[in-house]
């Protein structure tokens, strides 16, 4: 079996208004930097699904790998690239440990997307930082924007 691509769509859930998001590329580059005015956001990554013994494994542009799993950043405030924000910015991690091989398999062949939610905003307010859980598991969904 060859490489297969696939969207993952992460919908950022009630997201604080007035705060800069994007997605953090392997290099540490914003993209698709968003300002925030407190309804949903959506990021769109594209992943590369590698046969592997075992399963697939996603890899791409934004994905990055630690002793827990693959991962997406989608990072906030200095951190997305703005500059005017306090302090140094957060980074809301986004495991992909819950992504089923047939799903995604499903997906691609269908051209569909995999979307996933996951909150927004932090406990303190402020946005969504640290490992963060998924409020919705993975889900396929047309690959236009609803």
């Amino acid at each position: 079996m060859a490489r297969i691509d696939l969207v993952l769509r992460i919908i950022l859930a009630d997201p604080p208004p007035g705060v800069v998001f994007a997605l953090q590329g392997k290099a540490g580059a914003p993209v698709d930097v968003v300002l925030s005015d407190g309804s949903d956001l959506r990021f769109e990554v594209p992943i590369t699904l590698t046969p592997v013994e075992g399963g697939l494994r996603p890899g791409g542009p934004f994905l990055r790998a630690d002793s827990r799993g693959r991962f997406v950043y989608v990072a906030s405030g200095a951190q997305a690239s703005c500059t005017a924000a306090p302090g140094s910015g957060r980074r809301a991690k986004i495991y992909l440990n819950d992504l089923a091989d047939d799903l995604a398999l499903a997906a691609a062949e269908a051209g569909d997307v995999l979307e996933a939610r996951v909150a927004g905003r932090a406990r303190d307010g402020g946005a969504a930082c640290a490992t963060v859980p998924l409020l919705q598991t993975w889900t396929r969904r047309p690959a236009v924007r609803p």
